[in-house]
Parts: C-alpha cells; sequence; structure tokens
C-alpha cells in the first residue's frame, strides 16, 4: 500500500518490465498503484463513509503491496503494523476528513515505500568489486541524505524516477521500482550523480541520518494526523 482508476495503459507487450526511460517520467506516476488510493480518497471526499472505505483501500491495496517490496522485513513489519493501526481509526471514525485527505496526500506520492530499490543498489554496490573503499562510502552517505530528502517531504515520485532511469525498472502494473539485474557500476554512478544533485537542489543537510525507514514513514503519518 477496491477502488481503481482507469489510466491509459503504458504495459509492455509482453509484460515484462519496462525501461524507465524519459516518456515514463510521467507516465509511470499516473500508472502507478497508488494512483488507485488517490482516486478512492477524492470518492470518500464526495461520498461519505469516508473512514471505512479508506481502511479498506489500505488493507486490500497498500498492505499487500507493501508485503510483496523489497524493504527489509523489519522496515516491512513496522510499516505494515502503522498502516493496520491506521486502518483501525479509520474504521472506528476516529479521524477527519481532513486528517484522512492528509494522509491519503502522503501515501500516493510516497517515494519511502520505494526505498526497497535504494537498498538493492547498496547491496549491489557493496558486492562489487569496480567501486573502491571510498566510494562505496560515498554512495552510502549520499542515500543516507536522500532519506532524509524524503523525510522533509521534499523528494517526489518523478525525481525518484529520474534518478533511476538508467540503472531502474518499473513494473507495469503495480508502478514498483526494482534495479536491472544486468545494471552495471557506471549506470550506478549515473544514479549517485542525479541523486547528489537533487540532494544540492534541496540543499539536503549532509549531517550524518539515522533514521530507518519504517522510522521516516512513521514521521511522514505523525504529519497527516497532525493537523484535525
Amino acid at each position: 500500500m477496491s477502488t481503481t482508476s482507469n489510466p491509459p495503459s503504458n504495459d509492455a507487450p509482453d509484460g515484462k518490465d519496462v525501461s524507465l526511460g524519459p516518456a515514463c517520467l510521467v507516465v509511470a506516476v499516473v500508472a502507478m498503484m497508488f494512483v488507485c488510493i488517490a482516486v478512492a480518497y477524492m470518492s470518500f471526499m464526495l461520498t461519505g463513509n469516508q473512514g471505512p472505505r479508506a481502511a479498506r483501500a489500505l488493507r486490500e491495496q497498500l498492505i499487500p503491496w507493501v508485503d510483496d517490496s523489497a524493504l527489509s522485513k523489519t522496515d516491512q513489519t513496522a510499516i505494515i503494523d502503522e498502516l493496520n493501526d491506521l486502518s483501525s481509526k479509520m474504521e472506528r471514525g476516529e479521524l477527519t476528513t481532513r486528517q484522512l485527505s492528509r494522509l491519503g496526500i502522503r501515501m500516493t506520492d510516497s517515494t519511502v515505500l520505494q526505498w526497497g530499490i535504494v537498498e538493492d543498489t547498496l547491496r549491489y554496490v557493496k558486492a562489487s568489486p569496480g567501486f573502491n573503499d571510498e566510494e562505496k562510502e560515498d554512495i552510502q552517505k549520499t542515500c543516507d541524505r536522500w532519506l532524509r530528502c524524503a523525510s522533509e517531504g521534499r523528494l517526489s515520485m518523478t525525481e525518484m524516477e529520474f534518478a533511476f532511469q538508467t540503472a531502474g525498472l518499473k513494473e507495469p502494473r503495480s508502478g514498483r521500482l526494482s534495479l536491472r539485474k544486468d545494471v552495471t557500476d557506471d549506470q550506478i554512478r549515473e544514479f549517485h550523480r542525479r541523486v547528489l544533485g537533487i540532494c544540492e537542489k534541496y540543499k539536503i543537510s549532509s549531517e550524518p541520518f539515522d533514521r530507518s525507514v519504517s522510522q521516516v514513514f512513521h514521521m511522514l503519518m505523525e504529519d497527516g494526523l497532525a493537523e484535525k
């Protein structure tokens, strides 16, 4: 992480993953599974009974999506627990329309839930003999800085897909980002260069950032609940 939208299909003819080329930078966002939840949230605002419907969207769409993601098991468990807690509050009618709307916005463009591809990238870098120790440390620090960028709500899905344009793939049906199986060291270096550019664009602090993905997700959800 039912109600669905009907964007123009951009599935590959054989159902395989597709490259993150320039044309998909916009189309991918439209095609992502999270759009289903965005449309669901808008319909909740119009039809009433928002809480129970939002809870169903989380349980039937988003939670299974997270459970099948490349995030670490620790982060998966923590995020799913949080989503289950949120869905229970929704069913009990404890959240206001404003809170539901703010949560919906944070979930529909959640780069944090796609962080499994970043973790796969770091594992690749660590195992590759093509990177020296200094490069490996630099890429790790840059990815930590990028997670800080996401925690501040500045990293958009379009920017994340742009960073992985040469090194990643997008699953056409789920919108999930994954590292190319045939990725090269040079493609990873290009990814690193783009991530640095995004961090510099937003003047993200380069101080150590020791929050986990699930902790960052919790921060974003708490921000969504902050204003009633």
